[in-house]
């Protein structure tokens, strides 16, 4: 049974190493005839699943995106609509387990770590009761507070791929955060500081994941345009260094502030030049976007600007950059890869 069920994993690792997909962040929309808006957003209308609007405004997106917080709840997504609303309809549902937060460092996981995999199984069981395939993101930005130099962050992420699994219809692996110093592209000796809690974790993930985030309440706008071409070199330098497929599970670029929505289009167009070179040189299997509609009331690190990183207003009315975004499109692959 063990080898069937090996044998059925790697068939499907290497059919999403033949598609690139496109997925967005969200689960709860609401729908006014043909309008669709932020289910938090003043508009009026009755609660439909983000992929119905997904199929009317961006055919291109065939993943969605769902956040497991350390406070998460299975009431969020419950596991029939996931089945009928998002795999059913033709969706891969990408979730991102978000334990530690901004909490993490090496104490703050050793002071949690039961509780953290109590949480996990918890995960695991819901998981289990959705028939399709899932993939899973683990643990995005852990390489915060010395956590990247910690090489016991490798027991972690090994525990928690063997624990997951127990379910044969998902792919795992780790995301780390994209941190540095953003007027460059191309970074390695920055990117080579979280190789020590990495280094074997790599070797049996599914993919290696990360993460680009980039606001003017912590950026200059030359080096949010540049967002799309350091993806790329960090793409390539992952695939190169792990020899694992890649997966940028969330790219954010926020509108505010002044020419912000310039700015953001700026980005995307970038995004849709570059696409086509991270799938060829960083094998990248899915591109993820952090917000599809804007989101107000998000908080976080990047401030006020948390709540426009959507290429949607949260009443549903498009931004410059949504041109773009629905440019982003699985490219052909190269038949050397």
């Amino acid at each position: 049974m063990k080898r069937i069920v090996s044998i059925l994993l790697l068939i499907w690792v290497t059919a999403l190493q033949a598609h690139t997909f496109i997925s967005v962040g969200g689960f709860d929309v609401k729908k006014k005839g043909n309008r669709y808006c932020f289910y938090l957003s003043p508009c009026k209308g009755k609660p439909v699943t983000i992929t119905e609007a997904l199929r009317q405004t961006s055919p291109q997106v065939d993943a969605v995106t769902l956040w497991i917080t350390r406070n998460w709840e299975k009431d969020w997504y419950e596991a029939d609509r996931v089945q009928r609303d998002i795999i059913d309809k033709g969706y891969v549902p990408l979730f991102i387990f978000y334990y530690f937060g901004d909490d993490i460092s090496p104490s703050f996981v050793k002071s949690h770590r039961k509780d953290y995999f109590r949480h996990l199984k918890r995960f695991l069981h819901y998981l289990k009761r959705i028939d399709g395939q899932k993939i899973v993101v683990l643990n995005p930005e852990y390489n915060m507070a010395g956590t990247g130099k910690w090489p016991e962050m490798n027991k972690i992420f090994l525990k928690s791929y063997k624990i997951l699994r127990r379910d044969p219809q998902l792919v795992v692996g780790p995301c780390v955060g994209d941190f540095g110093d953003y007027t460059k592209v191309d970074e390695p000796q920055e990117w080579r500081l979280f190789d020590p809690s990495l280094k074997e974790a790599a070797k049996t993930a599914d993919f290696i994941a990360f993460q680009e985030m980039r606001a003017l309440t912590r950026n200059r706008p030359e080096d949010i345009r540049k967002t799309a071409a350091r993806a790329y070199h960090l793409s390539r330098y992952l695939y190169r260094t792990y020899r694992k497929p890649t997966l940028l599970a969330y790219v954010a670029i926020s509108s505010y502030g002044q020419n912000g929505e310039k700015i953001q289009a700026d980005a995307f167009k970038s995004f849709v030049r570059y696409l086509p070179k991270m799938v060829e040189e960083g094998h990248l299997m899915l591109l993820g976007l952090f917000h599809y509609f804007d989101y107000p009331g998000h908080k976080g690190y990047f401030k006020k600007a948390e709540e426009h990183f959507g290429v949607l207003h949260s009443d549903g009315t498009p931004k410059p950059s949504f041109t773009y975004f629905n440019q982003l499109k699985s490219p052909i692959r190269s038949k050397n890869q």
